[in-house]
């Protein structure tokens, strides 16, 4: 329902989010090509919110500067989800720039809105680009610039539909450099489903 999303991506760990509908064991498996995914991770599951269950893989051990692709499967082995993400370059905590150093996370999810947030190392704007295609995120919304902790409510979506997403931070005070999530996604409720509220808050 909600991710899969790369998230506190560093230069040798990373952590990989998802929501799901029901309660159900998982398994991610990940590598530095599409055709090799021979690491696997299983998920720590939290709390259920609202009937739904909330899924975090910490990977760690990762390669400086690399692109990892991994898949989520379900407990019958069946692909329910892929993705990717780039980690960090090596010294990149000391080289000045802008970064999401928490996030981005789901705060509140209906058959119509979400609200994402994430968090800067330095006050910067504020914006999130999405769409129900991957490859078109040209819809926008943003907040005014001065946050490090940011937080967008997208809103007239339609209902048990699919959207993507990247977060951006810009012209951040000091450095004047950008910070920018890996894709994600989520999908809406169906009309007339109860919200779900507190889903993953922001630490």
């Amino acid at each position: 329902m909600a991710g899969p999303i790369a998230q506190n991506v560093s230069d040798h760990s990373a952590t990989v989010f998802w929501l799901t509908s029901r309660n159900t064991r998982m398994t991610l498996s990940y590598g530095r090509t599409e055709a090799h995914l021979d690491q696997i991770a299983s998920t720590a599951e939290l709390a259920a919110t609202g009937g739904n269950r909330e899924h975090r893989v910490g990977l760690k051990n990762l390669e400086p500067n690399q692109t990892y692709f991994f898949q989520i499967l379900d407990n019958h082995s069946a692909v329910r989800a892929k993705g990717q993400f780039q980690t960090e370059p090596t010294g990149y905590a000391q080289d000045g720039r802008l970064k999401i150093v928490d996030g981005p996370v789901f705060e509140y999810l209906d058959s119509t809105s979400v609200e994402i947030a994430w968090t800067t190392n330095a006050q910067s704007s504020t914006l999130v680009r999405y769409g129900a295609n991957p490859n078109d995120l040209r819809k926008t919304v943003e907040a005014p610039w001065g946050q490090a902790t940011h937080r967008v409510t997208i809103t007239g979506l339609e209902p048990n539909a699919t959207y993507y997403f990247v977060v951006e931070s810009g012209q951040a005070s000091d450095s004047g450099t950008m910070a920018k999530s890996n894709e994600g996604s989520f999908r809406t409720e169906y009309q007339g489903e109860a919200a779900l509220t507190n889903i993953e808050p922001r630490r």
